[in-house]
């Protein structure tokens, strides 16, 4: 399979407007990997391109019958007839539905047109040299669960009280019958009226229970203080209580959320409500220092996106339309959501107040009152997903003698699944969430002896192997730490340079280091598209590896066998600036033997964080410091040809808010300086990568 190469600049043309075709006729028969962007014209900066398909064409161009689908086998267009003239072609599936498009070399680009007008996304087929293959969901568990036996009926709006007089709107699905029935419960800010997910839960003989959180749409609470999370752990236990003595109830309560639900899932459970069975949430977001509204206490000004969507009772559908990318640029970021029309945001300003880790902070953060969970959890995401919760909320769950069973399913997708991650992992890397959390609680709500409470506790999906295996611990008992050590010649910046990745360390005796300047006027990019809310996909770098001079960039030598990396992952650098604050950052890539380079993962230390996100201290310019940084998770096989590499920057913005290197405030200042910056990596400052390699 190949993969298209976006840079930047290529962006900048609209379908329409390109130029410089090949005039050579190309031909459509074969298979071919559907691309897709999520705008009819390039806009906002980056943008990704997403593997959301794939195509087959048979014969020759003219008069030739093909397809495009979903990964999962759902049409995207059944071409009825195709007609080629020059470098452009028509993909005809009726009256209705046309698709027009235009050869770029071996790239076809295209847009599609339902009753003549344009739909809001592109495509781009890209040559493969298999067939693709529909992905069904892989059945991760095989013991059986409930089936759809019953009918349904639905309550779109019931009002729960809370302990202080709160009224919160509630949307209720049961199962026809007398019961008694298991009740799930899904606490959110989102959409309440959840049709398909309450048949789906109904029909199976569960009360399904979707609840307003305050301040969205009909709940009690002002709107100003949605986001502020200083009720949800006492509505959660009310909410739970309350569903326990729902009429036909069996008075089990099972929590599920996805993402920001899935943290309310955690808050809920750290009350510990008595009825509270068993909760599994998907994707959680962990505590807010350590992604949504910073990571590491770094400010992340990407989360706008989500900050204005939720700005009103209801979530604002034209939040996509925001030019993030442009007005992102501007200082001071407190202004951000005026800059983009969004008015005043008390969430957004909220954030910005709190900039250190202090105590507001650590009242909303679940894991403070971890040790109170008694419910057994199934957590659930996968390898690149930004959320982190289930290997975050487990760590600290495990720092307590007396935690409940747990359980993590961990597959390849990202925050909204599987297809945006860059990569084809084979048939079996799509899961289904529900069909787990189905059979956790046929256990522990209804009682059923089918085994999950025995499983090991480990489900995971390794990307390079495309292949579940289970596991019993999380860290991996068997797991090597290995460091890998960066070395040069004092050449590194580029990928052109003499950096290199070794896990044989510095030798004694030499005194090396590489340079580079950090302007916060222009970051080191990160890659990422704002409309997305994904935060943490494997991006194609291999052009800002080439070209920044902000960077440096350490290669291994091409492996030999595979070698597999699975766990949580660190840093150590040892460097020098020359002004009080600044940043260190650290990306993890898997160079193909083609030479284009994947982010695996990254991290980042605000200097002034090095010892204490709670306390910061200024550095001393010119002084040598050891920076210890978080580079999170992977499970992955690094095949044989491929190569290690370690970049290393003092910015990845928008992911970051910029270091304004001044020591100030980052979210409200304007001012900023230049930093220079040295990285040590001799015998006396080792500075390294620590991977977990299982042995194989």
């Amino acid at each position: 399979m190949r993969k298209p190469l976006v840079l930047l600049a290529a962006l900048t043309c609209a379908l329409g407007t390109l130029q410089g075709f090949s005039s050579n006729r190309q031909s459509l028969a074969g298979d071919w990997d559907v691309y897709i962007a999520l705008s009819a014209r390039p806009k906002f900066g980056f943008e990704g391109w997403r593997r959301m398909g794939f195509a087959h064409f048979a014969g020759a161009d003219s008069n030739s019958v093909g397809f495009l689908k979903r990964r999962t086998g759902e049409s995207l267009l059944v071409a009825n007839q195709v007609v080629t003239a020059g470098d452009s072609v028509i993909l005809t599936q009726d009256v209705r539905v046309v698709m027009r498009g235009a050869w770029h070399g071996d790239t076809l680009a295209a847009l599609q047109y339902v009753n003549g007008q344009v739909m809001d996304r592109r495509f781009r087929l890209v040559r493969r040299s298999t067939p693709g293959v529909v992905e069904r969901d892989y059945q991760v568990w095989q013991m059986p669960a409930s089936d759809s036996l019953y009918a349904v009926t639905e309550d779109t709006l019931v009002f729960m009280p809370t302990r202080d007089g709160a009224r919160l709107a509630t949307y209720i699905a049961r199962p026809v019958g007398s019961g008694p029935f298991g009740v799930v419960l899904q606490r959110t800010p989102y959409r309440r009226i959840l049709h398909p997910a309450g048949v789906w839960w109904a029909s199976r003989g569960y009360i399904f229970v979707a609840q307003h959180v305050r301040g969205r749409d009909q709940s009690s609470g002002d709107v100003a203080d949605f986001g502020n999370y200083d009720h949800d752990i006492q509505d959660g236990y009310d909410a739970v209580e309350w569903a326990a003595r729902l009429p036909g109830a069996n008075g089990k309560v099972g929590m599920i959320g996805h993402s920001d639900e899935g943290r309310l899932a955690w808050y809920a459970a750290v009350s510990n409500p008595p009825h509270l069975a068993a909760f599994s949430p998907t994707a959680a977001t962990p505590d807010p220092w350590v992604i949504v509204p910073y990571a590491a206490m770094a400010f992340g000004p990407i989360n706008v996106y989500w900050a204005c969507m939720m700005r009103d009772r209801t979530m604002d559908p034209n939040a996509a339309e925001l030019d993030i990318g442009e007005a992102i640029t501007h200082l001071p970021l407190i202004d951000l959501p005026q800059r983009l029309g969004c008015g005043q945001v008390p969430m957004w300003d909220r954030w910005i107040a709190h900039n250190t880790l202090d105590a507001y902070w650590k009242e909303r953060a679940a894991t403070t009152y971890i040790e109170n969970v008694r419910a057994p959890v199934l957590s659930m995401a996968g390898w690149y997903d930004d959320s982190r919760g289930p290997t975050y909320y487990t760590d600290s769950l495990l720092n307590h003698s007396n935690h409940p069973n747990w359980h993590i399913v961990m597959g390849v997708g990202a925050h909204k699944g599987v297809d945006y991650v860059a990569g084809d992992f084979g048939p079996d890397a799509r899961y289904a969430y529900r069909d787990l959390q189905l059979r956790w609680f046929d256990h522990y709500l209804l009682g059923r002896n089918n085994g999950v409470d025995t499983l090991p506790h480990l489900d995971i999906f390794v990307p390079g192997d495309n292949k579940w295996r289970t596991e019993n611990e999380w860290p991996l008992a068997r797991q090597r730490l290995t460091n890998f050590y960066i070395s040069s010649g004092g050449h590194a910046q580029t990928s052109n340079g003499d950096g290199v990745l070794d896990s044989v360390p510095p030798a004694p005796g030499t005194a090396a280091a590489d340079t580079f300047t950090y302007d916060p006027a222009d970051p080191t990019p990160y890659l990422i598209d704002s409309r997305e809310l994904e935060e943490s996909l494997n991006e194609d770098y291999t052009a800002l590896n080439a070209t920044r001079r902000d960077a440096l960039v350490f290669t291994s030598k091409p492996l030999t066998r595979p070698l597999e990396v699975t766990g949580e992952m660190t840093a150590r650098l040892w460097a020098v600036t020359d002004r009080t604050d600044t940043d260190w950052s650290i990306m993890l890539l898997d160079v193909f033997p083609d030479g284009h380079a994947e982010r695996v993962q990254d991290g980042l230390v605000r200097a002034r964080f090095r010892q204490s996100m709670s306390a910061p201290a200024p550095v001393v310019p010119g002084q040598v410091y050891q920076y210890d940084i978080d580079l999170w998770f992977t499970s992955k096989v690094f095949q044989p040809g491929h190569r290690l590499r370690v970049s290393i920057a003092s910015a990845l913005f928008p992911k970051y808010a910029r270091n304004l290197n001044t020591n100030g405030n980052y979210e409200r200042d304007t001012a900023f300086v230049v930093a220079h910056q040295r990285i040590l990596h001799d015998a006396a400052h080792p500075s390294h990568v620590t991977l977990p390699i299982i042995p194989r």
